[in-house]
């Protein structure tokens, strides 16, 4: 939401401020907008606080009885409006999935944004095969939509599953299940809703999650068909630069040092032809820098 000057709002830049480092103190910035929640504007931005609210308190936190408190908060006059109404349905609805309970069904693109949060929070309560078969559950359906934007939504919920579960722990069978059939499942349904990068990047994804594993010979067949992808597209320097990553680190899945020194030496070239705008070719570099080492 915005002012009749178009500044945004207070809660806005607060929100836009939160967002990029709301991973560092989940514990602390959930108090906060269980505060924040107490004064909730009946406007987009008051939404937006509350799906956040969501994404910090089940993803991260995977705390349900918190996320419940922060939704009694809501003023019920502010409760009852239109845009902040359905996305308390949402969250009701996600409360319910962690903790067992009934709640009515939202529709679908609402329901399966929501899906990630309710995927990690059950992957962190133990219970990654229930949150497997949510995510399986909802895949017909999905893909029966084609391109529609909630069929966009289910696929983008799945990615981000198995992006965080690839991030760790590890040490977890039932999680690194969850997490390959997450980044598979991504995979099907970006091929059916989404574009070529979409593909490409669901690619990347399976290959970095099969190489977290130590599973080389399949991360080796996804990054080789990210990279096809982006040959075939004619993808930017970035986009090939991050197909070159995948197939590195399904090099050093393999223990095959020469194919991972050949992989490493095709980022550093590359790397020049990143734009810097944007922070992307600091980003990349990062990436080239995180890669592990494999000597011969």
């Amino acid at each position: 939401m915005t002012t009749a000057d178009s500044t945004p709002s207070a809660l806005r830049q607060w929100l836009d401020a939160v967002q990029p480092r709301h991973d560092d103190d989940p514990l602390t910035l959930a108090a906060e907008l269980q505060q924040r929640a107490t004064a909730l504007p009946a406007d987009a931005d008051g939404a937006a606080l509350l799906r956040l609210a969501e994404h910090v308190a089940l993803a991260h936190l995977a705390d349900a009885a918190r996320l419940s408190a922060m939704v009694a908060a809501v003023p019920s006059a502010v409760a009852a409006t239109a845009p902040v109404a359905p996305v308390l349905g949402r969250l009701r609805w996600s409360i319910a999935q962690v903790t067992g309970e009934a709640a009515p069904a939202p529709d679908n693109g609402p329901r399966w944004a929501a899906l990630h949060n309710v995927a990690l929070a059950l992957a962190q309560r133990g219970q990654a095969a229930r949150a497997g078969g949510l995510l399986a559950g909802e895949a017909a359906a999905a893909l029966a939509l084609g391109a529609a934007p909630e069929a966009k939504n289910y696929a983008a919920s799945c990615n981000n599953t198995a992006l965080e579960l690839r991030l760790g722990p590890r040490g977890d069978a039932p999680r690194d299940a969850l997490m390959l059939q997450a980044a598979t499942l991504a995979r099907r349904a970006w091929a059916s809703a989404g574009s070529w990068m979409n593909v490409e990047r669901a690619d990347y994804q399976l290959a970095l999650c099969h190489a977290v594993l130590g599973q080389g010979d399949e991360a080796l067949q996804h990054a080789r068909h990210c990279l096809a992808t982006c040959e075939a597209e004619g993808a930017d320097a970035t986009e090939r630069f991050f197909a070159h990553e995948a197939l590195a680190r399904a090099e050093h899945a393999r223990g095959d040092a020469p194919a991972w020194a050949a992989q490493h030496a095709r980022m550093a070239a590359l790397l020049a032809e990143v734009p810097e705008a944007d922070g992307l070719r600091a980003w990349c570099s990062q990436a080239l820098a995180a890669l592990p080492a494999l000597q011969p």
